[in-house]
């Protein structure tokens, strides 16, 4: 490429400019510096997380808060009277099922006080963001055909979250005793989603249908493998007329969502 004379000057003066510039900027003789100099405007300080350990008792608050979440899903739920005629069978599964909600946040929230920590007495304010208020949403949206069939849905996921939520945590307990008390809860939660699964589809009516006279839970012996799934849940809420819905994500709680010590509820 040839350079002409008059480009020559050109670049010699944008270097000329750039330099002052530069120099403008830079430490000078007899000038006192100031931290402010360099920046728009002074940056706000910033305060440093406090240490989130995962301790047994942090497992253990943040299976309490699904299961306060499943609380507040399941009296929304019912508050919206769409579970009438052919759903007040879901209808009464999930007044069941909320109140067993209601025991195991105590059972489990009375292991957390055997730990000496706090008890966590609300929803999981992160997956209620992310998981409840949108499902929610688009079962109430205009546009839903059939706002109870997407009430069963959302139940059934939240019940299989539920599920693999407490089989994590019993992975990852330190204590045997605890294990075991989070392995019985889970057995609930996973009752619990082979109803709703009967409820959903009628093919499934062969599938366990009396309760057990002592307990008055229903006698559901299905076991698809040795291990489930901790994959994240699918579940397509807002279904239209044609059957278009949107699809959400649900996942365990994970690092980001855990009631750690320092978290508390509002």
């Amino acid at each position: 490429m040839t350079i002409s004379r008059r480009d020559l000057l050109r670049l010699g003066a944008l270097s000329l400019g750039t330099g002052g510039v530069l120099a403008a900027c830079g430490p000078q003789a007899g000038v006192e510096e100031s931290p402010n100099v360099p920046s728009l405007g002074v940056a706000p300080t910033t305060t440093a997380l406090p240490p989130a350990e995962v301790t047994d008792a942090v497992l253990l608050r943040t299976a309490a808060s699904l299961e306060y979440l499943a609380i507040d899903a399941y009296d929304a739920a019912l508050d919206l009277g769409v579970l009438v005629g052919p759903y007040a069978g879901v209808a009464a599964l999930a007044r069941r099922f909320r109140d067993d909600h209601r025991g195991h946040a105590d059972a489990v929230n009375a292991l957390v006080k055997g730990l000496g920590a706090e008890p966590f007495e609300c929803a999981n304010t992160r997956l209620t963001e992310s998981y409840l208020a949108p499902a929610l949403a688009l079962i109430t949206a205009d546009e839903t055909a059939d706002p109870a069939a997407e009430v069963a849905l959302l139940a059934h996921a939240l019940e299989q979250l539920a599920t693999q939520t407490y089989q994590g945590v019993v992975a990852a307990l330190g204590d045997p005793a605890l294990r075991a008390a989070a392995l019985r809860i889970g057995a609930d939660e996973s009752r619990h989603a082979a109803l709703l699964a009967r409820a959903i589809s009628p093919a499934l009516e062969t599938i366990g249908t009396t309760l057990d006279p002592g307990t008055g839970k229903p006698r559901l012996a299905a076991v698809p493998a040795a291990f489930g799934s901790l994959s994240a849940l699918q579940v397509t809420l807002g279904r239209d007329d044609a059957g278009a819905g949107t699809t959400l994500a649900l996942d365990t709680p994970s690092l980001n969502s855990l009631a750690y010590a320092f978290v508390a509820c509002a």
